[in-house]
């Protein structure tokens, strides 16, 4: 009886520390656009309103000042409810303004024990202001639809991840670089339009959305996905059954990938790395001209499959070396397999651009599914 009345007691004092907010007199931030303006901080701050009904509104307020925390107090002295952050889900960048740098914006998301690190950054080609203060006919609320076209694309492994834990631990890691999604207003819908490459926090390249798959295949294993390929004509040359008219290329989608990579330091004494990735999956679709039920005719697109992921990892590669933008985390495994590296991230950076990467393809057709 005494330990029962001890923990109701216990619990009726916990209960009044408790700081109830209640939701018809706070305001939600769920997405900030952060852009610079004349050397300041412009924030665009999409917000939730909901009143004592617990119907909801969305709001956009943009405040121009020094520091983003200038831009919230001056957000505050404009609404007549509590502005809180709990539920902010997307942090958007302008281009220019990551050109320009992030480091310390990003440091300061870190410090706000409101925000949750599992939040998604992103960068915006051209200002994160225009984006979302314009009108979408089929968006209603622009913070919710941002965040949902992030999540899915990120999740369906199309895109890669960039959550706030994710890029500070990039940050704080000094043989790695980040990078973060890039969304674009097109006309009256908003895309994912590419991967922002960064060094020290300052954006230093930027690659087109289509090569998003192949910057997951290097940088993580993966087990979903899918990718479309062009393949060279002459794999009708391995059917027994030439057509009259054969296609100038056969595209070709894969799905249900399954990924593994391997990093092996070669000759550290030459700066030379091996990277081997395997590559299980199902032929989603292809040229009814192709017999896939033919095992020679399927070790040739095989043979396909592996030249042009190659061709195209390498290309990717050579890109960050030219911006000198570890985003795959070689310099970590370079560290690791190198006794006595002493590697620091000046050192790294010099070595990076110089880097020889011998990339190679194992690719493996598992099943095949709808033949066009």
């Amino acid at each position: 009886m005494k330990g029962l009345l001890l923990f109701v007691t216990a619990g009726l004092f916990l209960a009044a520390c408790t700081e109830y907010r209640l939701l018809e007199r706070i305001s939600l931030v769920t997405l900030i656009g952060y852009d610079i303006e004349d050397d300041q901080i412009d924030a665009t701050t999409v917000v939730r309103q909901i009143n004592p009904e617990f119907e909801s509104s969305v709001e956009i307020h943009s405040e121009t000042a020094k520091t983003s925390k200038g831009t919230r107090v001056k957000a505050d002295l404009k609404t007549a409810k509590t502005l809180m952050a709990g539920q902010l889900r997307v942090v958007l960048f302008g281009d220019e303004l990551a050109e320009e740098g992030i480091g310390e914006a990003i440091h300061t998301l870190a410090m706000n024990s409101e925000i949750t690190t599992s939040i998604y950054l992103g960068v915006v080609e051209g200002t994160s202001k225009n984006l979302l203060e314009s009108e979408y006919p089929n968006i209603t609320d622009i913070g919710q639809h941002v965040f949902n076209l992030m999540d899915h694309n990120i999740k369906q492994q199309q895109m890669i991840s960039s959550t706030l834990h994710e890029v500070v631990r990039d940050i704080y890691s000094p043989l790695r670089d980040f990078t973060l999604p890039v969304v674009k207003k097109e006309g009256e819908y908003i895309d994912m339009s590419g991967i922002a490459l960064f060094q020290g926090g300052t954006m230093v390249g930027m690659l087109p959305a289509s090569d998003s798959f192949y910057v997951l295949l290097i940088r993580q294993n993966i087990n979903d996905g899918t990718l479309q390929l062009i393949l060279p004509a002459d794999l009708a040359d391995s059917t027994k059954n030439k057509p009259k008219h054969p296609p100038k290329n056969f595209p070709i989608a894969i799905d249900a990938i399954n990924s593994k990579r391997k990093i092996k330091v070669m000759d550290h004494s030459k700066n030379e790395i091996d990277l081997t990735i395997t590559l299980d999956c199902r032929l989603l679709e292809i040229h009814s001209s192709l017999a896939i039920g033919d095992q020679k005719v399927t070790e040739k697109i095989e043979e396909a499959m592996n030249k042009k992921i190659e061709s195209e990892i390498t290309r990717i590669i050579k890109y960050s070396q030219e911006v000198n933008s570890d985003i795959f985390g070689f310099g970590e495994h370079f560290h690791a397999q190198v006794r006595d590296a002493k590697l620091t991230e000046e050192k790294w950076h010099e070595l990076y651009p110089k880097m020889k990467v011998n990339v190679k393809i194992e690719t493996e057709i598992i099943r095949s599914g709808v033949v066009e």
